[in-house]
């Protein structure tokens, strides 16, 4: 998938989350945007990626490290039938797999409990979410505008939660947000032809980095399917949050 479909329905299910473990409105919100962000993580093996260009030199630092060491674990863990013929073990290996996610949403989880760092990891999550989400809306004015208002909306969420007691979302459903964005991500290349390692580090059919992918995979940013995955996604997140008015109406 390409990083705004990534984010669309990170977004989406960020949102989910927040209103299956908590019900608040407000955290559906914030939790949408957390999910936007955290379902780019993944493509942090890829200096070129949304996620990897996001913060200029240090995330670029970041992916080419993260990018070196899936090559590494891919070097060491492979299988005698894999290594017949490898391969480069660089984008879509080790960030691709449920225990990456798993690290993501850990660190996450980490940062959240000292002070301030939830809003920082807020801050973060939904500059990268929700400025890939609003790529697409064109209805609201050129890019920079557009830019400009992800950012905006990133430093209210943020300062909320660093500021107001119980406005943003406790630091163990950060946590599990980013978690779920980072699998949502996972789930969306399975889609794709080029599938991901989803059994890692089980071993399937002599491989342990079998690429496993949907048997109506499609080709990445060349399917309707996809375009139709992001928009539902897009439109389901206001749904939810009418659901949320409706089941836990402010007091």
């Amino acid at each position: 998938m390409m990083g705004n479909a990534h984010a669309a329905t990170g977004w989406f299910t960020g949102g989910m989350t927040g209103f299956l473990l908590s019900g608040d409105v407000g955290h559906v919100l914030v939790c949408a945007t957390i999910g936007a962000g955290a379902a780019l993580l993944p493509d942090l093996d890829t200096p070129g990626s949304t996620a990897g260009r996001s913060l200029g030199q240090v995330t670029g630092l970041v992916s080419e490290k993260l990018r070196d060491t899936s090559r590494t674990v891919y070097q060491r863990t492979a299988t005698d039938v894999e290594l017949r013929h490898p391969q480069d073990g660089g984008h879509r290996f080790l960030t691709h797999t449920i225990p990456a996610a798993a690290v993501f949403g850990v660190l996450a989880l980490v940062v959240s409990l000292i002070p301030f760092g939830a809003g920082l990891v807020v801050f973060a999550m939904t500059a990268l979410g929700l400025g890939s989400v609003l790529r697409d809306w064109r209805f609201l004015g050129p890019r920079r505008k557009r830019q400009v208002t992800a950012v905006v909306v990133a430093v209210l969420f943020g300062a909320g939660t660093m500021l107001v007691p119980g406005w943003g979302p406790a630091a163990w459903l950060v946590g599990v947000v980013v978690f779920v964005g980072a699998v949502t991500h996972i789930l969306g290349d399975w889609l794709t032809r080029s599938g991901v390692p989803l059994l890692w580090p089980v071993v399937h059919r002599g491989k342990r980095w079998w690429m496993f992918r949907s048997p109506v995979a499609f080709h990445t940013g060349k399917s309707p399917v996809e375009t139709g995955i992001k928009w539902t996604s897009v439109i389901a997140m206001p749904v939810l949050v009418v659901l949320g008015l409706s089941e836990f109406p402010p007091a």
